[in-house]
């Protein structure tokens, strides 16, 4: 039989050497088929298996890559990568796994080389070069070099078994120097005639030494399922050839029998290992040798009883191991000389710690204390591991559950039932079958059977039904109402006979049986197509006087803070918001509309950008379309090609029904893929220089916008969008009527619940697909991006014709600790697509402004826009606990924020065309600085460049300077951008009615969902938004227009209102030059703290004042009014902080409180009493401690800023100071750092105290529960903190992974739950109080937008918002919030006492102070909130 070769190499994952490699040995027969399998087994059973080489840079050694984050070398060097289609993909990680032929040489060509190892054998060798085919691997590459050969056979890295198949994939860099840092991955693969060795893997502990995990594959050989069917978190790579094809070096003799060797053989094989490792291992490895043999002759002499004893012990255990390690059959030479000198080193270590014990006696008594305190401490950590490994099994489980549910309902829409049944049986099947629990994949939900159930009601095939029904009764899984609606479903859809009757029956049996009632059917299930029809056809089949009753679900709140609300939710008399802006027929026009960009998913908008259409610009555009037309032509038959070859691997593996790509991939048209891949270039084309998206943002982003489009179709399909439209048509009939019915609600959430009730038959409206899991749109994308990457050329340069390349590479970018690979369009890409400056710009339909009022939101599931998905919260990835709080509390606790976002979101807006016109002609005119118009990159003014003869300095001056301009053109470039998509959409929208549709993050803080016009933005474009509705300025409007334009200014912010409106008056003149010549006049608005707004309230006030009576006057300018540091407020309130509250305006006074101030001369205080004792520093910050030093560290204090981010933020304000020595600015602000959060904890006492406890519970809560913190806010959201430790997620193409991070199942970064607990909360009041003003003037019947603590209405209305605000800050903090909090902390994360073990460890000690802790509320002071009623600047 032909020898087959086998490298082993041992690689211990926290070493930078190079990696030891082995004599090679060759095998015959039988025991190569042993160690084939165990290899095989040792290689797969992790995703960090694979042999692995890191390349850093070309001039680098190869390493196997460290558990810590990759970073860059000192040298810069370009590499070409060849990239693989399996990747390990991470949000803030990419590891690459392949590189070319060249890195591949450069990288390993300072390997020493490594001779071989002749050992003797009995039995005679093959000759290796006669026992291979001709063929080798490389000769199947598209590069060959004979390098290879001799590196095979010559260098340290002969034991790889395989090279990877090389793609076409290319990653190149045009003249940009960066180095690289891949990983290489690689399976060992061997002859199929090796078989597994017998050696335990705890003899030498494979399994933590080498590869760092605790699990072990156990029982692998007695599964009749394939091994990778195990291993579903594993992602071997594709394109390794077969071992047989491996060209073997020369000179292997085969090895000898096994025989014990002797600690002299022991010590001349060591030596022969050593021929194999650098100098530098070999002087260290000789060294710990002879200390080694020093130690065990030491060791030897030792005859007390207690050694012997252990001595004897560990000899027999040894003799155990030994025994039991037959590495192969016969009378063949152990092959242990691999781990000869680990194992020396740990029988001397053991030794060592006997002799320590033996040389300090103590007492029995004390050592069977020792030793049962030891025993508990084990069983402690045990315990905690087995918990944890828990943990990690249900977080695989529930993940791979939802990925199982997704798969099926895209199987079943697509009309592959079959493959979706066969797939949910064979997870079935398998779970059955394997018995490590680490690699379990338990089917243990009803949802995807459910989804398979339905399928087959839909094809009528209830035998089929029963036969799933059969597999949830052996797996114990209950069936709920949904599994009974599809039975019913089905048997309505058959002909009426006895059979049919009796199964009916049954089925109704069988409900009464589990407690469901039939009327449920119709409340609880989300029906599609005829399903509601079906299932009641088949109730009246043996019940015909059944009526299903419309069960409307309740409309009332149940939070004590609104509940007097319910009282008049169908009484109160509201105008419509959009009263007298639009009629009913444009109304519905525009609803058709945007139907139609929704369904399109993207809207197409003429760029404001000016350009010459000269001879050249026009050549530009029509090359860029010539090249989008082959780009087109060549995506799509690079995607019809790469889809037939996953279909044909879909459909011919009959036995193997896992999840795949291809189902997905099959969604939507072709079309619809190429043009998402098309548009993705136009938009990285459009990138800036110095930032660039992740490749995981990219993935991820291409997979979102699959499944945006695939939500559409699927709505279409099932019929919800036929009902969606129905119900849409009578609520904006109802939101348009001024003239509402007794009895008809003002509340958008309740009408809609009202209609889509009435409408019981059809399907639900709120039925959607199964959301797709994060690693599925990752693998989307990974999949669209290849190719992409890899067909997608162009002419570089531009105008060569010549040469075409890649229009995509990759960067390297560090960020923090991290070195992120990132996507960056070629130059010759940027040159085409600036050059051409196409005249329209194409958004996503869910980025845009909607042209008809948003859904409501009544649940978690519907609400925005009317079909693209907008979720209520914005949640992380793998933030899945929050969700999962949401959906267990019930809608009906979540009604005031949805009423206080349906609020916002009902609100119409207008452009304001006159400042769109004067921002745009700024625009185009290169921008303008001052006024905060992004000026174009050209406007970036180029350093000198170097000259001969200069010296280093100025060389390396100009440097630095070349540095900071490719910085700062690079910001430009990103802020003109989004500075165009702006004004361009407004531009679009200058005659338009629209509206933005609300959400939230997981705080609770809302945000409108377009990102880019909106009111969130900076002065420039809030200056360009109005209400479209406007209102009369009345008796007091006027006053508050002015009012407010002297806010804005920033030049009176210290003074009175009078004050404030007498200077109004008194630059009258001033105003109206503003308005009438803003860019020709006086100018006075630009020197304005808001100069735009301030501007657009100049053009208003002067309109008003020359009109013929300003109480008449239709305004539509929003009026704002801001909290005064809004996060102090909540904490003076909280704490009843007397000192405090005054300083942040919560008591009545005669002209407002500046905090900032008044923490400055605290401050200024201290430095004096400091200067007179003779202190250097405080001497030299004389005349220094001023208002703005201190003032963001003042403002961040609420937010938790650190003594460390505060040292900086003063630091910063001291360099900006001209006259402040340079050299003391350290010292200072230290000083000053020192000092002002002593004037803080002095005067807000209580606001420490809380701060201090806020950040204890949070700490220790996620050290001892180890949990992410959660709380709920007092309108009743839950919130999860999410921050944890991140595993990455894979991404592949060939296999989809099956499961995914869950937060619920992940350990907490305690580090940030601690340091964000004591903001998150304060935010989560500030957004409290926000919406309680939002529903009190809804019910008033006035305007309200608010941008987190300022808040907008209509002039005429800014009285009663006044009042209002007061009124629901002082109603929130009477209610006991910190006691809530407590009580809530309490019942969540308290530890009972049958949970401590009362052994007097750390872990119980931490138990109790966390049950103690919770309960210690801080104490409050003797501030009256009501005062807050009284003053007149707490919102000003």
């Amino acid at each position: 039989m032909a020898p087959v070769i086998c490298f082993i190499r041992l690689i211990r994952p926290g070493t930078r050497a190079i990696p030891r490699t082995s004599a090679r040995i060759v095998l015959q027969g039988e025991e190569a088929r042993l160690l084939d399998r165990r290899c095989a087994a040792c290689c797969r059973r992790d995703l960090t298996r694979g042999w692995m080489i890191r390349s850093q840079s070309t001039k680098t050694h190869t390493q196997h890559p460290q558990s810590q984050p990759k970073s860059r070398t000192s040298k810069k060097t370009t590499v070409d990568i060849i990239r693989v289609a399996e990747e390990i993909v991470c949000e803030d990680k990419a590891t690459v796994t392949r590189v070319n032929q060249h890195s591949f040489n450069h990288t390993l060509g300072g390997i020493p080389k490594a001779p071989s190892v002749t050992v003797s054998t009995s039995k005679a060798s093959h000759s290796v070069e006669k026992s291979l085919p001709a063929q080798n691997l490389f000769d199947q590459e598209e590069i060959f070099n004979e390098k290879f050969k001799d590196l095979i056979s010559s260098r340290v890295e002969s034991s790889w078994t395989c090279y990877p198949k090389i793609n076409e994939e290319v990653r190149w860099s045009r003249g940009m120097s960066h180095t690289y840092d891949s990983t290489f991955s690689m399976n060992d693969i061997i002859s199929d005639g090796i078989e597994t060795c017998e050696v335990k893997f705890n003899d030498v502990n494979y399994a933590q030494d080498i590869f760092g995990i605790d699990e072990l594959v156990e029982k692998s050989e007695t599964l009749e399922l394939p091994d990778r069917d195990l291993l579903p978190l594993s992602s071997p790579l594709s394109g390794f050839a077969d071992a047989s094809t491996v060209p073997q070096p020369e000179n292997i003799e085969s090895v000898g029998a096994v025989k014990k060797l002797t600690k002299k053989e022991k010590t001349g094989m060591g030596q022969k290992d050593k021929k194999v490792v650098s100098t530098k291992k070999k002087t260290k490895a000789v060294t710990t040798k002879q200390k080694g043999k020093t130690d065990a002759k030491r060791l030897k002499d030792t005859d007390m009883t207690s050694s012997k004893a252990k001595v004897k012990q560990v000899s027999s255990k040894s003799k155990s191991k030994q025994s039991s390690r037959k590495l192969f059959t016969g009378d063949h030479h152990e092959v242990a000389e691999l781990l000869s000198h680990e194992l020396d080193m740990e029988e001397i270590y053991a030794r060592s710690v006997e002799e320590v014990i033996v040389k300090s006696p103590v007492s029995a008594t004390e050592k069977v204390l020792k030793g049962s305190k030891q025993q508990k401490k084990l069983k402690g950590e045990e315990k905690h591991k087995k918990y944890l490994k828990e943990i990690r099994r249900r977080g695989r489980e529930s993940s791979f559950n939802q990925t199982l549910a997704a798969y099926v309902c895209v199987c079943v829409n697509l009309g592959m039932l079959n493959r979706a049944t066969h797939t949910l049986l064979y997870y079935r099947q398998r779970a059955r079958h394997v018995t490590n629990s680490c690699f379990s994949q338990k089917i243990n939900t009803i949802q995807p059977y459910n989804i398979v159930i339905l399928g087959h009601a839909e094809k009528g095939n209830f035998r089929k039904m029963e036969e799933l029904l059969k597999c949830l009764k052996e797996d114990d899984i209950t069936p709920d109402e949904t599994t009974y609606a599809a039975m019913l479903t089905c048997l309505g859809k058959q002909q009426e006979s006895s059979a049919n009757s009796k199964n009916i029956q049954a089925c109704l049996d069988d409900m009464q049986k589990e407690g469901i009632d039939v009327q449920n059917l119709f409340s609880k299930v989300d029906f599609i197509r005829d399903g509601y029809e079906c299932t009641l056809r088949a109730i009246r089949r043996v019940s015909p006087s059944f009526e299903p009753q419309q069960v409307i679900p309740p409309i009332g709140f149940s939070c004590n803070l609104v509940s007097q609300l319910n009282k008049t939710l169908h009484t109160t008399k509201v105008s419509s918001p959009a009263h007298g802006v639009v009629t009913m027929k444009e109304l519905s026009e525009w609803t058709e509309e945007q139907f139609d960009m929704e369904a399109k998913s993207e809207l197409v908008v003429n760029s404001i950008e000016w350009k010459e259409d000269s001879k050249d610009t026009n050549n530009y555009r029509k090359m860029l379309e010539y090249w989008e037309g082959r780009w087109q032509k060549v995506l799509r038959q690079t995607f019809l090609t790469q889809v037939d070859v996953l279909k044909k691997s879909f459909f011919s593996q009959r036995l193997d029904k896992r999840m795949t790509l291809y189902p997905y991939l099959v969604t939507l048209p072709p079309d619809e893929f190429v043009n998402i891949m098309v548009q993705e270039i136009s938009r990285l084309a459009r990138g800036s220089e110095s930032y660039s998206l992740s490749r995981y943002a990219v993935y991820r982003r291409l997979g979102e916008l699959v499944f945006s489009r695939y939500l559409v179709q699927y709505k279409k399909e099932v019929g919800v969008l036929d009902k969606l439209k129905s119900v849409y048509d009578e609520y904006i009939s109802w939101y348009l009527n001024n003239n509402r019915e007794d009895g008809v609600t003002y509340v958008p959430r309740v009408r809609w619940q009202e209609l889509a009730s009435s409408w019981g038959s059809g399907p639900n409206v709120e039925h959607g697909p199964v959301e797709w899991p994060s690693t599925v749109m990752v693998s989307i994308g990974k999949f669209l991006f290849t190719m992409i990457f890899v067909k997608v050329m162009l002419w570089n340069p531009l105008l060569s014709k010549k040469h075409a390349y890649p229009v995509l590479y990759e960067v390297e970018r560090v960020k923090g600790y991290r070195v992120v690979d990132e996507i960056k369009p070629s130059p010759s890409l940027v040159e085409l697509y600036q050059k051409a400056a196409k005249p329209t710009l194409t958004f996503e339909s869910i980025v845009s402004p909607m042209v008809c009022p948003p859904i409501p939101w009544v649940s978690t599931k519907i609400g925005g826009y009317l079909l693209n998905d907008a979720k209520i919260v914005r949640l992380p990835y793998s933030a899945h606990l929050q969700k999962q709080r949401m959906e267990e509390c019930g809608n009906q606790q979540l009604y005031p924020v949805m009423d206080s976002l349906n609020q916002l979101s009902t609100i119409p807006w207008r452009i304001n065309k006159p400042i769109l016109d004067i921002i745009i002609q700024l625009f185009n005119g290169k921008g303008c600085d001052e006024l905060d118009i992004p000026q174009p990159p050209s406007e970036c003014p180029e350093p000198q460049k170097i000259q001969s003869g200069m010296s280093k300095s100025e060389i390396h001056k100009i440097r630095r300077q070349r540095l900071e301009y490719e910085q700062k053109k690079g910001e430009m470039h990103s802020l003109w951008c989004d500075a165009l998509y702006k004004l361009s959409l407004a531009h679009h929208f200058r005659d338009r009615v629209f509206w933005f549709p609300h959400n939230m993050d997981f705080r609770g803080r809302v945000y409108p969902c377009p990102p880019h016009l909106n009111h969130l933005s900076s002065d420039v474009f809030r200056s360009v938004l109005k209400f479209a509705r406007g209102e009369k300025l009345g008796p007091n409007g006027l006053r508050w227009l002015k009012l407010h334009l002297a806010n804005l200014t920033g030049f009176v912010k210290r003074d009175s209102v009078e004050d404030r409106i007498k200077y109004c008056e008194d630059v009258l003149e001033d105003i109206f030059d503003s308005a009438d010549k803003p860019l020709t006049g006086r100018r006075w608005w630009t020197k304005s703290d808001e100069p735009w707004q301030t501007l657009a309230a100049c053009m208003e006030l002067a309109a008003a004042l020359r009109s013929d009576d300003p109480a008449d006057y239709v305004s539509h300018l929003p009026i704002h009014q801001d909290g005064s540091c809004n996060g102090l407020q909540h904490y003076a309130a909280l704490g009843r902080d007397k000192i405090g509250a005054v300083s942040v305006n919560l008591a009545p006074s005669r002209v407002p409180q500046d905090v900032y101030s008044a923490v400055a001369a605290l401050v200024e205080k201290e430095r004096v009493k400091d200067a007179d004792l003779g202190h250097e520093i405080a001497r030299a910050l004389q005349g220094h401690v001023k208002r703005k030093v201190i003032k963001q560290t003042v403002m961040t204090t609420v937010y938790g800023v650190t003594r460390y981010g505060a040292r900086l933020q003063i630091e910063k304000q001291l360099k900006a100071l001209d006259n402040f020595p340079p050299e003391q600015r350290w010292a200072a602000s230290h000083y000053l750092v020192n000092k002002t959060f002593f004037c803080l904890e002095k005067m807000f006492t209580a606001t420490k105290e809380i701060q201090t406890w806020f950040t204890d519970c949070a700490k220790i809560v996620s050290e001892t529960c180890g949990e992410n913190l959660e709380y709920v806010t007092p309108l009743g959201l839950p919130v999860v903190q999410p921050y944890s430790r991140h595993v990455g997620n894979q991404a592949s193409v060939t296999k989809l992974p099956t499961s995914f991070s869950m937060d619920s199942y992940m350990r907490p970064n305690v580090m940030k739950q601690k340091n964000a607990f004591p903001p998150n909360f304060i935010h989560s009041l500030d957004s409290s109080h926000m919406m309680l003003t939002s529903l009190y003037c809804q019910q008033a019947g006035i305007t309200f937008i608010s941008i987190h603590d300022c808040f907008w209405t209509h002039a005429s209305s800014v009285d009663i918002m006044n009042k209002i605000c007061r009124e629901q800050f002082v109603a929130l903090h009477k209610e006991p919030i910190l006691d809530d909090l407590s009580k809530f902390l309490q019942r969540r994360f308290r530890v009972s006492y049958r949970d401590f073990a009362h052994d007097g460890s750390a872990l119980d000690s931490s138990k109790m102070k966390l049950n103690n802790l919770m309960c210690q509320v801080p104490t409050k002071g003797e501030f009256d909130i009501s005062s807050v009623l009284k003053s007149l600047y707490f919102f000003s």
